[in-house]
């Protein structure tokens, strides 16, 4: 098992009108998780915790974690933020 703790970010790009509502997705292996999106907050604290299951795999030093913050949208898709590859 794979745990990710996303904890938090800091100083998001206020959006043209109010703040943005964001919501982390971690991706591994083709697999998404996403945390709970917090309303109008440039600071976020999610503190979750996300599992991914190795199936008895264990990682290599070529196993990549993409983190993407995204402004939670109520009406099509979300817009993309700066995102994050971790080796």
């Amino acid at each position: 098992m794979l745990r990710v703790i996303v904890e938090s970010a800091k100083g998001l790009p206020k959006k043209k009108l109010g703040s943005p509502d964001p919501i982390a997705s971690v991706i591994f292996k083709d697999e998404k998780k996403k945390t709970k999106w917090i309303d109008n907050e440039v600071n976020p604290v999610w503190n979750e915790v996300l599992e991914f299951d190795l199936k008895g795999i264990p990682l290599d030093s070529g196993s990549q974690l993409d983190v993407v913050v995204k402004d939670y949208e109520t009406i099509g898709k979300d817009k993309y933020s700066p995102s994050r590859v971790l080796n």
